[in-house]
């Protein structure tokens, strides 16, 4: 009987692959957060508009920062922390928590799309 060899070499290219799952994350990471602003603009408070169009999304980078979802006036925060208040046709405070929390797994679900998490 004669004996039968092989040698097998493998490369790995972790740091190539590592470098695609973030560019992804990060990528879904921002799309999470067009999507969130998109949920939130159908709830922010509405009177001329300015308010809505202030609305935007300051995109991550790098990896570990964040995305922020922003509402850049001065009545901002005021009429985001008083729920209380009465709007018309839907609108309401708590315009941007609210939309975030109800869309919490589908937001997830996007960044996880993009970083090739399934």
């Amino acid at each position: 009987m004669s004996d039968i060899r092989a040698q097998v070499t493998t490369e790995t290219h972790g740091t190539v692959i590592l470098a695609s799952i973030l560019s992804g994350l990060i990528k879904g990471q921002n799309l999470a957060g067009e999507y969130l602003l998109a949920r939130s603009a159908e709830q922010v408070p509405l009177d001329t508009g300015d308010l809505m169009g202030s609305g935007q999304v300051v995109n991550a980078e790098q990896p570990g920062e964040d995305t922020l979802v922003v509402y850049d006036r001065p009545q901002a925060a005021r009429l985001h922390e008083h729920p209380e208040y009465q709007f018309q046709n839907g609108r309401k405070g708590k315009y941007l928590e609210d939309p975030a929390l109800e869309n919490k797994s589908t937001l997830g679900q996007i960044i996880a799309k993009e970083g090739g998490v399934r």
